[in-house]
This record gives C-alpha cells, sequence and structure tokens, in this order.
C-alpha cells in the first residue's frame, strides 16, 4: 500500500527542550518527512527557539512566548493556534502533544473538521495528584475527561494508560528506539556508575533517588551518581543542598546514550510515567533499570528480576537492596542487561514507525 501525503500539524510544549517527549518528537517528525508528510509544530513555553535535539530541516515550527494561564490567555492562544496552524496550514490532521491543562482544550478552541488526537505521554494524574482539595480535583477529573471526549481519538503509549480514559477510540502506539544505534553494546562488569536521566521536577521524585543514593553510598563509597538532566533553579540549588561528591549533576546532555553505556544501572524513582525514553535507551544498551511500579509505564518494560528491577513506589529499603546486588553482583547486571536488550526488540523504529504510517493511512 502507497503512503499517503499529509500535511500534520503539532501543538506542543517545551519542544526545544532536552526531555523525552521532545527528543521523540525530533526522531518522529523527522521519520514522517522523509515518508513525504510536510510538518509544522506550534510550541509554547520554551526558553529557545533553537532546539536541543536535531529537527529535520523541512518541519515547520511556529512559537507562542506569551503566558496561558487564565481562560482569556488560553483564548488567545488558541486564536494563534488557528490562525498560524489551522488556517494558514490547512492541516490533514492535528496533533496534541502537551499534556498539561491547556493541551485537553485544543479540542474546545480549536474550530476545524480535521481529526484531532490528543497523544498521551503520561498518567492524567499529573494534573490530578498535586491538587489538594478533594472537590477541586473532582472537577479537574470531571474536565479533563470532558475535554479529552472531544477529541477525534486518544494515543497512548501502552494498554495500561486505556484505563485513565473513557474515550471510545484510543490507539496504542510506543515509543521507539533506534537499535541500530545501540545492540552492540556489552553491559560493563567494571563501571562504578549509576545514572538517573530526566527533568529535574517535582514529579519525577528526586527527593526519594537522592535519599536512597544516600544510604546506598554509605556502604559503597568508590561509587558515583550521575544525574543528566535540567530544571528550574531554585529546585536543582535545593536538591543539590545534602549531596556530596558523589553525585555529578551533568545538566542536558545531548548524547545521553554516552553516559548510559559507561554505567552500570539506571535508577529512577519517578512516582508517575508514560514510556521514559531513558528506559528503552539503557535497556537496547543492556543497561538494566531499576525503578518503582507506578503508572503506567515501568512495568510494559521491566520483567521484574527478569531484565531489570521494579520496586513498590515509596519502598525505599528494596530500592537500596535491589542497588546494592547489583552492584555486587556483576554477572547479574550482565544477565538482567542481556535480557532487557533482547527485550527491547518489539520497539525498534522500524517496527513501531509501520504503525504509525498503518495509523496515518487510515486518516484519509
Amino acid at each position: 500500500m502507497g503512503i499517503k501525503k499529509l500535511k500534520i500539524l503539532y501543538i506542543t510544549t517545551s519542544s526545544t527542550g532536552g526531555g523525552g517527549v521532545a527528543r521523540i518528537l525530533s526522531q518522529k517528525t523527522a521519520a514522517f518527512v522523509q515518508l513525504g508528510h510536510q510538518v509544522r509544530i506550534i510550541s509554547t513555553n520554551d526558553t529557545s527557539e533553537q532546539p536541543f535535539y536535531v529537527f529535520d530541516a523541512q518541519v515547520q515550527w511556529q512559537f507562542y512566548s506569551s503566558p496561558v494561564r487564565t481562560m482569556t490567555q488560553m483564548r488567545r492562544y488558541y486564536n494563534f493556534v488557528q490562525e498560524q496552524g489551522v488556517e494558514a496550514f490547512h492541516p490533514d490532521v492535528i496533533f496534541v502533544l502537551d499534556n498539561g491543562i491547556k493541551g485537553y482544550f485544543a479540542s474546545y478552541f480549536l474550530q476545524t473538521k480535521v481529526p484531532i488526537y490528543l497523544e498521551v505521554h503520561g498518567s492524567r494524574n499529573f494534573l490530578l495528584t498535586p491538587i489538594q482539595s478533594k472537590v477541586k480535583r473532582m472537577l479537574m477529573d470531571h474536565i479533563t475527561l470532558w475535554l479529552s471526549n472531544r477529541f477525534t481519538g486518544l494515543i497512548v503509549l501502552n494498554e495500561q494508560s486505556k484505563k485513565d480514559w473513557k474515550h471510545s477510540n484510543i490507539t496504542v502506539i510506543p515509543n521507539w528506539i533506534e537499535l541500530e544505534k545501540t545492540t552492540q553494546n556489552q553491559p560493563s562488569s567494571t563501571s562504578q556508575q549509576v545514572i538517573a536521566v530526566g527533568r529535574l521536577v517535582p514529579e519525577k521524585n528526586y527527593e526519594a533517588l537522592l535519599s536512597i543514593w544516600k544510604q546506598v553510598q554509605a556502604v559503597e563509597p568508590d561509587w558515583r551518581l550521575v544525574i543528566c538532566g535540567t530544571g528550574a533553579p531554585s529546585y536543582v540549588a535545593q536538591l543539590k543542598e545534602n549531596t556530596n561528591e558523589s553525585v555529578i549533576w551533568k545538566g542536558e546532555v545531548e548524547e545521553v546514550y554516552r553516559e548510559i553505556e559507561a554505567s552500570a544501572f539506571l535508577l529512577h524513582t519517578s512516582w508517575m510515567e508514560g514510556m521514559p525514553m531513558a528506559f528503552l535507551e539503557a535497556m537496547s544498551l543492556a543497561v538494566p533499570v531499576v525503578a518503582f511500579d507506578v503508572d503506567y509505564g515501568p512495568a510494559d518494560l521491566i520483567n521484574n528480576g527478569k531484565n531489570g528491577y521494579l520496586v513498590a513506589l515509596n519502598d525505599e529499603q528494596t530500592m537500596i537492596d535491589c542497588c546494592l546486588n547489583l552492584m555486587r553482583q556483576p554477572e547479574i547486571r550482565k544477565q538482567l542487561g542481556m535480557q532487557a536488550q533482547k527485550d527491547m526488540q518489539q520497539y525498534d523504529q522500524s517496527v513501531v514507525l509501520q504503525r504509525w504510517i498503518t495509523f496515518l493511512n487510515a486518516l484519509v
């Protein structure tokens, strides 16, 4: 079957940053352009108009720099999207890759007969959990479900994520990894480096990670923890307060796989996830992952005790035990890592891209 050429509009946030969602967006849009599609990105909340990751030169950009915090500001923002995206670009399909509350309102404000899909890269609890008031949480739950049902459909990363939603049209398409770049790696038996990768934001639960590391490093003082990611300076400074020289803060790293392949294992303590790119990359490099078992991504990738370790949320002692086990038994690291690498075959770009091709062909 031939590939139908489409105009694809992405409505996104922080697309020029160094996060995992921006990374997969750069890879995905490049693949779409290579297939002959036209792609335009409208992005908000960017600190720079220069992308951290390399995007295909044919991808078109529009940036919206004004704040979007009130309904008046949101209406103004979607007027911009309507003009620069819908009316100027004439897309065949719109993908909303913004899981903040303003992303949900695309289904309400945009006036178009073009199909609009919400791409979900995390749990809806991201919006609900921080709300202390039970009434406000119920209201947010109602609003997000109502707005999500106005979309043509939802695209989620795994089967588990479906239970967050009540939409009748949900498609599962996972993130991908370019295996030809990683599958030649052999796990290191001598590394004394642990790595953590991800934005330095509260939902990634770095407080727990640093608490665990402090106790691990007390009994294995020769090991170091490398943290790759950035966040608000005040929050990062707060995290750094109680750390010692065993914690190395790398900031944003473009070729993060170089740091991952030099590591014994990846440690992850987030309290919510989608399908972390760091997991895919580490596991494809035969580097096992130790993570909390949270909604919704880790359990789809990690088979506890077979290709990594899944630990109940907030069970720091078990997490410490898993870390020490991997530090002291390189043969176990190798066994878990090699199985992890084998299990990543289903997430190769060639496999997942075919699912996107099938999805796009069905649109017209």
